[in-house]
């Protein structure tokens, strides 16, 4: 790994962390809501997968997105999960948009993710897309 992988590493973890931290902080504050709950459970399993550990997480309405850049506007090569009240998971691709499937865990919406990763997926990079 060269020093710009080591950069860029280091900023996609501290981004990790950053974003586990908040959504426990807010669970602790807030309460436990299966949403949230959800969010939680999505950012762990996606952390512990070594495939999408490389990109930069994010997340906006308690949905769970992973861009391969660390500035937006973000650029976003798998699809995205949403949590549900019920407390399963959806995986929803962007372009084309469309519903890529329902699942039971956090962990299998996380595989579900990965599945439709290209391959040629690699670390995010710092910067905007058109840098990339």
């Amino acid at each position: 790994m060269n020093v710009n992988e080591e950069t860029r590493a280091a900023v996609v973890e501290a981004q990790w962390i950053d974003r586990r931290r908040t959504w426990a902080d807010g669970l602790e504050r807030l309460g436990p809501k299966v949403w949230r709950l959800g969010t939680i459970a999505v950012l762990e399993a996606a952390h512990a997968h070594p495939l999408l550990r490389q990109l930069y997480p994010y997340t906006s309405h308690c949905h769970v997105h992973f861009s391969s850049t660390t500035r937006f506007p973000y650029e976003v090569a798998v699809p995205f999960v949403i949590p549900l009240p019920d407390g399963r998971f959806r995986v929803v691709r962007r372009d084309p948009f469309g519903e890529v499937g329902e699942v039971a865990t956090a962990g299998e919406a996380v595989d579900l993710v990965a599945a439709h990763a290209p391959p040629s997926l690699r670390l995010a990079t710092t910067g905007l897309p058109m840098d990339a």
